[in-house]
């Protein structure tokens, strides 16, 4: 907390109670609380949502409603706060529903001392700090299964796919001997060949990254030239969709961006943000934005590091899937449309390189990615 002060929602349509709870808390030593009096049910409700509290304590009683309903509505809303249930009476019944639905504490306001006002807040924050380390735990192990699986699923994917890509680059090279006296067609199949050799090599990188080996084999890679060849590689969509693609990369340097990766699989991390970045304009385009879209990628001297920043003005990702857009499989795409892989395969892979990759969004209006790489000596 910014100060020491414990904040208190307290919700009860009785302003004596409030009073009376305020002075309790006054008389306790040691510790300072900032209380917030919500006088209704929906005042109540709406201060929990704005989760700027650290404890709150609610009346069994608010009018037509109960403490209850607002407990079992704002856990549902996805609140934190610990919520201590406060009542005139005991009621057995009451205390085990609230213990069921998810309270804190249940406290009845007679027996109610500075002291054990005290030890209820404290006994509510440090449980809720408790369980938020272990769900922060159920949530990193879940997601080092999940990437164990990408891992075995490279691993099996990578046999199944290079020997089919083998015989297609035989063939590829068994054409251009053929076609050898057509420079037109000579050119094709060359491209042909080369994007067959970036995927095997793609595949090799994905390999060294479930067995870990990924920064063995980083060396030194040319930012302007990766994202030439990604923005090449994209022009038919981008012209497609009407996008307008600045790079900034053109005139940011007039000496070369070095940086420690491997040019396929930053080939690959590029490719993917950018036609993130595609899919998202078009989501723009379809709710009514129509024009004006474009995707810039810029660069940034950070010290030891390079910041690749890819920006666009597509639809943005709301908080709430802001918190999972790294966790293997999730995916706001449709079925057959994302895997939910692009993103955290791409995050694992500049990770292994020493870097990592943020990203800032506002929903509605676009998001923007940027890759941090740490420098090559040049």
């Amino acid at each position: 907390m910014a100060d020491s002060r414990v904040r208190i929602l307290l919700i009860d349509d009785d302003e004596d109670d409030c009073i009376m709870l305020r002075d309790l808390l006054t008389a306790v030593d040691g510790q300072k609380f900032a209380v917030e009096w919500a006088s209704s049910y929906e005042a109540g409700k709406k201060a929990l949502l704005s989760r700027e509290h650290d404890v709150c304590f609610l009346d069994y009683r608010l009018g037509a409603k109960t403490g209850l309903d607002l407990l079992k509505e704002a856990i549902a809303d996805g609140v934190k706060t610990p919520m201590i249930l406060l009542t005139g009476y005991g009621e057995h019944e009451v205390d085990l529903e609230a213990m069921r639905v998810g309270a804190a504490d249940y406290l009845v306001k007679d027996q109610v001392t500075s002291l054990l006002l005290e030890r209820s807040i404290r006994y509510s924050i440090h449980r809720r700090q408790a369980m938020q380390a272990i769900l922060d735990r159920e949530a990193q192990i879940l997601v080092q299964d999940r990437l164990a699986s990408v891992g075995l699923l490279a691993s099996s994917l990578a046999h199944e796919i290079g020997t089919p890509l083998g015989v297609i680059r035989g063939r590829a090279e068994y054409l251009e001997l053929q076609l050898r006296n057509d420079p037109g067609i000579k050119k094709n199949v060359d491209i042909i060949i080369a994007q067959i050799d970036r995927v095997s090599k793609l595949i090799r990188s994905l390999l060294n990254l479930a067995r870990g080996d990924q920064m063995k084999t980083a060396g030194q890679v040319y930012l302007g030239e990766i994202v030439a060849e990604v923005i090449e590689l994209m022009a038919h969509e981008l012209r497609k969709h009407e996008i307008e693609i600045k790079n900034e990369l053109v005139q940011a340097q007039s000496v070369p961006i070095a940086v420690r990766a491997e040019a396929g699989p930053l080939h690959q991390v590029l490719l993917n943000l950018l036609v993130n970045s595609v899919h998202a304009i078009e989501t723009a385009m379809k709710g009514g934005r129509t024009t004006g879209h474009f995707i810039r990628v810029s660069v940034q001297d950070m010290g030891t590091q390079w910041a690749l920043t890819v920006e666009d003005t597509g639809c943005g990702i709301s908080e709430k899937n802001l918190k999972n857009l790294f966790k293997p499989f999730f995916t706001t795409k449709d079925i057959g449309v994302g895997t939910g892989l692009g993103l955290v395969t791409s995050y694992r892979i500049v990770e292994s390189w020493g870097g990592a990759i943020q990203v800032s969004s506002v929903e509605g209006k676009g998001a923007s990615f940027q890759i941090l790489l740490p420098k090559s000596a040049s």
